[in-house]
């Protein structure tokens, strides 16, 4: 034990003539907000959150980063210290036949701090107008749009608390590199936006073969003032097909037959006929993506003599067609209605009841 006045050596830090700082014993301090703000730049700008046939939805170049980040280091432990406010401008567009509309806003993120690192930051999402394409846009940023961002937010949250603009914070002595040369910045930023550019463009790539191969339904009632075998017929007997298309039509009424009307545009095979109850076809459009069949089921009903309920079920409808045009369950469904069940009843005189 050490005497009154004196101090016992092992429990003093000497000074050293060197000025090392051996095993980072002392705290160390580095400010990383120039490296936060290149990099949010590169994560969140320009960002692709939607493109698809109806709608696109990107983020602005510019993103404006404010706050304090700073990594301190203390025995080689790395202790990421930040509070940012993040903020941007977005704009897309939506997309109906020759029709499109275009609308933008901001987003920001109003708190991103190590407190919450274990949490999705919160994401606001403003619109500059009221418009249907601006609700619709800023829907799209909250969904599919909100997941990117949260995914980006995650990898710049451990690159920082890795060392941020190091990938090893901590030098052979243990103290923090210096601080890099704003060209050293700029040519990792670089590096970076390509590498990111390029996960887009994968991204982007990966968005539109999801959306042509992912598949819709369209379920609708129609009521007819028919009997159930009238209808039957109608789907069945090339004479009744011919005079409601007002086209030629091939229509081989059996199992594995040939259902085809439109001149063409329809290619349908008769899968299952239970008359004059249940007709079930494999049906496709001609602009669909090829080898996209889905299942088409007619049930008729007659609940009251004179009066049939037909049920249609069609699954497996794509959502976008091999042109790259979105919306493709709703136009098959008006097709439906307007094309076969309205000229149905207009022309053999089945009522329009609904």
């Amino acid at each position: 034990m050490a005497k009154i006045g004196e101090g016992d050596a092992r429990w003093i830090v000497s000074e050293r003539e060197d000025g090392a700082n051996v095993n980072a014993w002392h705290w160390q301090e580095k400010d990383v907000l120039p490296w936060a703000k290149v990099r949010l730049q590169d994560l969140l700008g320009n960002q692709v959150l939607a493109d698809s046939g109806s709608l696109s939805l990107k983020t602005g170049a510019d993103v404006d980063v404010t706050g304090d980040a700073i990594i301190n280091n203390r025995k080689k432990k790395l202790i990421p210290s930040y509070e940012l406010q993040v903020k941007g401008t977005w704009s897309g567009e939506v997309r109906d036949g020759d029709t499109v509309e275009s609308a933008s806003g901001r987003f920001e993120l109003p708190y991103v701090a190590d407190e919450n690192a274990d949490e999705d930051p919160e994401l606001k999402v403003s619109t500059s107008s009221d418009s249907a394409a601006a609700r619709r846009l800023k829907e799209a940023f909250l969904g599919s749009g909100k997941q990117v961002f949260h995914e980006h937010m995650r990898t710049f949250v451990k690159e920082l608390q890795a060392g941020g603009p190091s990938s090893s914070a901590a030098s052979s002595k243990g103290a923090l590199e210096l601080p890099e040369t704003d060209a050293a910045i700029k040519a990792k930023a670089e590096a970076s936006r390509r590498e990111l550019e390029a996960k887009k463009a994968a991204e982007a790539a990966r968005r539109r073969a999801e959306d042509r191969a992912s598949t819709g339904r369209v379920e609708m009632t129609e009521r007819f003032y028919a009997r159930p075998r009238d209808l039957f017929e109608c789907f069945t007997d090339p004479g009744r097909v011919q005079a409601f298309t007002q086209s030629p039509a091939q229509v081989e009424p059996m199992v594995g037959g040939k259902f085809s009307i439109f001149g063409g545009s329809v290619d349908a095979t008769f899968t299952a006929l239970e008359a004059p109850s249940r007709i079930a076809l494999d049906w496709r459009f001609k602009n669909w993506p090829d080898s996209v069949v889905s299942k088409v089921v007619l049930s008729l009903e007659e609940p009251q003599e004179g009066m049939t309920v037909l049920r249609l079920k069609q699954t497996g409808v794509p959502k976008e067609d091999r042109f790259g045009n979105g919306d493709v369950v709703e136009s098959t469904a008006q097709g439906w209605k307007a094309q076969i069940f309205h000229r149905i009843r207009a022309v053999f005189g089945f009522g329009l009841g609904m």
